[in-house]
Order: C-alpha cells, then structure tokens, then sequence
C-alpha cells in the first residue's frame, strides 16, 4: 500500500527546492543588474578570454576524449534496441566569436548522404535532360510536358529540390508558382537553381546539407548507426572542411574560434574528437 505521507513530504520537499532555486536564480539576476557597464564588459571580456583559451587546448586533453573509431563504438552500443531513424550521429563543435560578428553558415556535400534526395530537372535543352537522366538518374526529369501533367496532378510533387534551364523558368514560375512555391521547389534566379548548366546544380545539391551556427555552436547529423566507420569519418571530414570554408569566408576583422567538438548519437553521450 502506497504511504501517501511520505509521498506529499516528498513533493512539498521538492516544490521547496525549486522555490529556493527560482529565488536564487532571481537574487543573482538583481546582483547582475547592480553592475556597471564597465564591470559586465569587464566580465565579458574575461569569459571569452576563457573561452578562447579553451578553445585552444588539445582535445587529447580532455576527459571524454575518443578517437572517431572508438567513440563510435560506444555510441552504436547506446543505440542498441532503439528504432533505425532515431539512430542518428551528430558532430556538434562550439564557436567562440566576439559581440557582432555574423554566425558561420554554408552547406556540406557528404560522400554518404544520410538520406536519398529526390531532385527535378525542367529544360527545353534535350542535352541538359540526357544528363540529368543518364549522369544523376534525377527523379524527374522533363520539359513542357511535365509542366501540365504536375498541374493536372497526374505527376505528384514528391522530390525535394528543383532545378531548371532559364529558357523554361518562366513557364514554372507562371503556371506553377502556387503548387511548388509553398513546398519550396520552385526553381528561380533569385534562390540561384535556375541556370544554364544545371548539372553543376544538381551536383552540388546531391548529398549537400546546409548548417547554420545556433547560439555559440554548429551541430551537423553526419551519419546514422548503420553507416560503416569509413563512412561515418568521410562525412566528418567533409563538415570539417565546410565549416573551415564557412570561416574562410566570415565577412569579419575577428573571425570565430573553433572551440570543443563531440561526437554524439540520438541516445547517446556527447564524445570529443579532434577536429583540428
């Protein structure tokens, strides 16, 4: 029989820790405030000193440091009875940048993809069609004609990026802008998947992945549990190389740091690697 005494002695034991964190966290929130300008500057200046000098150590020197091979041995472990989608590997690797400078952002073109990207090619230039056909074996692939059978509904919008020659851009944006604009397939100048030679689109899209930094670091899904190692350590190496490019070309006099990067699965811990 359960002691319900000792359980409400237990909630109201809990609910009293919470209240006393809550005012904790409220009475160091007014001590924040009371600071001057110049001391949080200060403190802000001291933390990301910190943190750059962190940034800085060999992550060999860390605790929970693996190699690639190793960590993933402990994370396919952790993934063990889990459903296969949710058995995803993250490479997550921190950013130390200074007030203002623009957050890292570009995109990584894995030599395994970590899922099958449907593309559509739309040309009136038969010759870019015989490539996108025969070269990428693309998943739609037409002209005009394809046009009117995706208005009609007898072809479903069911790939996942677009390209086109400009000669037939006009007739997509004005026949189908209101069926492939909302899914965010519609292929314009602006967005840069319309062009003369779309087999260079097409291969730059296929397998490619955008990132973009959240708050202070870059977190990339590189592959799932059942990837080999060699496939696993292809696609890091290829965000390694994205993300340096994306530092490359930070539009800024400071550019970020690279700080700690871990290797983690859905249900897994976070393992640091080297990703010097």
């Amino acid at each position: 029989m359960l002691n319900f005494s000792c359980i409400g002695r237990s909630v109201l034991r809990r609910s009293f820790l919470h209240t006393g964190n809550v005012l904790r966290a409220e009475e160091a929130a007014a001590n924040v405030s009371k600071l001057s300008k110049d001391q949080l500057k200060k403190r802000e200046i001291r933390r990301l000193a910190q943190r750059k000098a962190a940034a800085k150590k060999s992550p060999s020197d860390h605790p929970l440091y693996m190699s690639i091979p190793m960590a993933l041995r402990f994370l396919r472990a952790a993934e063990v009875g889990q459903p296969q989608t949710q058995q995803t590997i993250t490479l997550t690797t921190a950013v130390v940048a200074e007030r203002g400078v623009p957050a890292l952002a570009g995109s990584v073109s894995f030599p395994k993809p970590l899922k099958e990207v449907k593309i559509a090619v739309f040309s009136g230039d038969e010759d870019q069609l015989k490539v996108a056909r025969e070269k990428f074996n693309c998943h739609l692939v037409g002209g005009t004609e394809i046009i009117e059978k995706i208005k009609s509904g007898e072809i479903p919008v069911d790939f996942d990026k677009a390209f086109a020659t400009p000669d037939i851009a006009p007739a997509l944006t004005s026949q189908l802008a209101r069926i492939l604009g909302p899914r965010g397939v519609l292929p314009t100048v602006k967005k840069g998947t319309v062009a003369t030679d779309v087999s260079r689109l097409v291969q730059d899209s296929m397998g490619s992945m955008p990132f973009r930094q959240r708050g202070n670091a870059i977190s990339i899904a590189v592959g799932k549990s059942s990837f080999s190692d060699r496939q696993i350590l292809e696609n890091a190496i290829a965000t390694h190389d994205a993300v340096k490019e994306a530092l490359a070309n930070q539009v800024s006099k400071k550019t970020s740091l690279l700080g700690k990067t871990t290797l983690s699965s859905t249900h897994g811990p976070g393992i640091v690697i080297d990703f010097a």
